[in-house]
């Protein structure tokens, strides 16, 4: 899969980033500086508190910097509003935590259908989709159980599952595999991989983990809240007969 020569799809311009505790200034992010680019895999890596999860809260619009800019696109995130922020958090961000947030009275199915129907989808043609997307990642039969049920690793697959199911641009994943077996999270990291190969999609991630490197088009190592060393690596590819051959049409919605 080719990266963009073009403009970037994030613009990260001179963030600066502080935190009021008690009477003391904790300067969080100090002047980052970084363009992601169409199409790269891009893990963040860096000890817990240097500014990893503050700048990722930052790129979505959950928190205003003090100074600089994030450019989504060409756009100005925080020269919008509170509500079309959320907005294009919602649109054009799929987004993965540690430890996903499930809407506890619905099922599997209707989770993922979730962000479907808040954009305007009617409950059967949401359903529909996110059916076909649980099938896709071989889940289909845990789409009528309540989420708690499932494993941790099953868990992270169906947040994955409503991560994607708004065709974003781009995927953001904070830590997603850090409560997971090594079984589990090599799995996960296989989706992305596919998704970020098959679906072209940008992928942003957090990570403590180095062996997950191999997996990056662009590894970034932050410390104290500056980005220390930027490396761009050859992309890797996965093997494909491993994952579902048709993840770039569910991304796209063609086949849902």
């Amino acid at each position: 899969m080719g990266i963009s020569s073009g403009p970037p799809i994030i613009g990260i311009q001179n963030i600066n980033k502080a935190f009021q505790v008690g009477k003391n200034q904790v300067d969080v992010l100090k002047g980052v500086d970084l363009n992601i680019m169409p199409g790269e895999f891009v893990i963040l890596f860096g000890q817990s508190g240097c500014g990893k999860s503050t700048l990722l809260n930052t790129i979505i619009g959950l928190e205003r910097p003090n100074s600089g800019d994030i450019i989504i696109r060409g756009r100005k995130l925080y020269d919008l509003g509170e509500d079309a922020r959320a907005k294009v958090r919602q649109d054009r961000f799929g987004i993965v935590h540690q430890q996903a947030n499930w809407i506890k009275s619905l099922n599997v199915v209707e989770n993922v259908a979730y962000p479907l129907m808040i954009s305007g989808y009617s409950r059967r043609a949401a359903i529909k989709r996110a059916e076909r997307t649980l099938e896709l990642l071989k889940l289909a039969e845990f789409s009528r159980y309540t989420p708690t049920e499932l494993s941790g690793g099953q868990q992270q697959k169906v947040s994955i599952c409503r991560a994607i199911i708004n065709n974003p641009w781009i995927i953001v994943a904070d830590e997603p595999t850090g409560n997971l077996d090594t079984v589990s999270a090599d799995e996960v990291m296989g989706i992305f991989k596919t998704i970020n190969e098959q679906a072209r999609r940008t992928i942003l991630m957090v990570s403590h983990n180095p062996e997950y490197e191999k997996y990056a088009t662009k590894v970034i190592y932050m410390k104290d809240g500056i980005i220390e060393k930027i490396v761009n690596r050859k992309d890797v590819k996965v093997d494909e007969d491993q994952y579902p051959s048709d993840l770039l049409a569910m991304a796209r919605g063609e086949v849902l």
